[in-house]
């Protein structure tokens, strides 16, 4: 009795689990987060200079991703890939709202204060003799194009001192309006950016104000002249504002970037992926298809050859398949891990590990019913024999897809997460439901001698027939 009760709680705490899955799915709204590849969106992939140490790409994902999560797109999957690349997954994302997400996140957003050594008009002999040297180093003067010229006409050129400051001293930045009706004498209405500065950052601009009243200080953002006013006095607020032809959409994106810093290095585009919404539902189905198509198939199978056993399979299997579901549902609501298509095969893939834990089991059982034992007697020893085969090639899967997860990059490392979850619970389904549910049946002498249902007719064979001629 003892041992029964120990077999039937297992049992009913397997259950209770299913039905917390079942009641997540159905009334609390879970669900697993699908990747890019199933439901569309874009991908872009970042490479960082060679030689860029291992910290900077660090900083630089961490600068990136608070700009994401600032724009307010949900479901992002921002990973570093390799040792230059930062890869960057946003579902859902198409037309003019993606390519301004693609301009945000890589946007270096180099925000420096320079004095304006000399201005150059278009048209001038300076104008054509002026280079453009956008890349030199920060203590060089240097020609910059004002980034506010009518479309069509040539860029005003500045030539401008050493950076007085940088960006780095910003504590908030915001988009702001300013409209026409009450525009002040020397203001340009429109969108404008309004940035407050730290202490520190609010001291050293006191005294470049200081420095340069009635002279003019340029706001220079990645290279380009945003605006250079003339300053009148000290400003002492700790304030400022960068003005300019913005729209609001720039407004805010350059906010954003402002208020979560420039990037620590220039980040270049080298790969960019559209995939469309039709055809991620279309790779979703044909992946649905597949595993359905496969699990019917194995189930026929099943049944067929193990009777019983089989039905008791089906009900293993589909008790596997909801926990996987919804451990990957799970890590999507902590982690953020998006569902792929790679992370679909991995759990197809594990159909046909889980199947093979129930056949060990089953030819076990099968070969000490062969040597005379009842089904009651063959239970016991043949799950022993069977649970070390079955611990042993699942414990080599798992360590696989943690190797595989730790080494590989892009998609692979959702099909070593999937495969090594599912992996991982169907060890737990054979244990807590598979070897009660058949002890059990092995204690019923019905169910075990049912007429071609039952226990021994799935795992009975015909004992072996004596040579002809005696023994030798």
């Amino acid at each position: 009795m003892r041992s029964i009760r120990g077999l039937v709680v297992s049992i009913v705490f397997v259950l209770i689990l299913v039905g917390f899955s079942a009641a997540g799915f159905l009334a609390w709204g879970l669900s697993p987060l699908l990747g890019l590849d199933l439901v569309g969106g874009v991908s872009v992939v970042l490479t960082a200079p060679p030689g860029t140490p291992s910290p900077v790409i660090d900083r630089a994902l961490e600068t990136i991703r608070e700009r994401v999560d600032r724009v307010g797109v949900a479901e992002p999957d921002i990973t570093r890939q390799g040792e230059l690349n930062i890869q960057v997954q946003i579902p859902r994302a198409g037309g003019r709202s993606q390519q301004r997400l693609l301009e945000l996140i890589g946007r270096t957003a180099r925000l420096e204060f320079r004095e304006v050594l000399e201005t150059i008009a278009p048209g001038s002999p300076e104008y054509e003799e002026a280079e453009i040297t956008p890349g030199s180093p920060r203590n060089q003067e240097v020609v910059f194009p004002d980034a506010n010229r009518p479309q069509g006409q040539d860029p005003v050129l500045y030539r401008l001192s050493e950076v007085l400051m940088t960006g780095d001293g910003i504590s908030e930045a915001r988009a702001a309006f300013l409209d026409p009706v009450s525009v002040s004498p020397g203001d340009t209405p429109g969108w404008r950016i309004a940035f407050e500065l730290n202490s520190e950052g609010s001291d050293r601009f006191a005294e470049i104000t200081e420095e340069l009243t009635n002279r003019q200080l340029a706001i220079v953002l990645d290279r380009r002249v945003e605006s250079a006013p003339t300053v009148n006095q000290a400003i002492t607020g700790g304030s400022g504002e960068i003005t300019g032809d913005f729209t609001e959409a720039e407004a805010r994106d350059l906010a954003v970037v402002l208020q979560t810093g420039a990037l620590p290095v220039e980040l270049e585009q080298s790969e960019v992926q559209t995939v469309s919404a039709t055809l991620g539902r279309e790779s979703l189905r044909q992946g649905i298809l597949a595993g359905v198509a496969g699990l019917i198939l194995l189930c026929l199978y099943l049944a067929f050859y193990y009777r019983l056993l089989g039905i008791v399979t089906w009900s293993g299997m589909a008790i596997w398949g909801l926990l996987s579901l919804t451990g990957v549902a799970l890590l999507g609501q902590a982690v953020g891990y998006s569902l792929t298509l790679a992370g679909v095969a991995g759990v197809i893939v594990s159909l046909g590990i889980a199947a093979d834990s129930y056949i060990v089991f089953y030819e076990r059982l099968k070969d000490e019913v062969r040597k005379g034992k009842t089904p009651r007697a063959a239970v016991a020893p043949a799950f022993a024999a069977a649970w070390r085969t079955i611990l042993a090639a699942n414990t080599v899967t798992i360590v696989a897809a943690v190797i595989l997860y730790l080494l590989a990059i892009g998609s692979v490392r959702g099909f070593a997460l999937t495969l090594g979850l599912a992996t991982l619970l169907d060890l737990f389904v054979v244990y807590f439901f598979k070897r009660p549910t058949v002890f059990l049946i092995a204690r019923s002498r019905r169910l075990s001698e049912l007429p071609g249902m039952g226990l021994r007719s799935g795992v009975a064979q015909e004992a072996p027939q004596p040579v002809a001629g005696g023994s030798r």
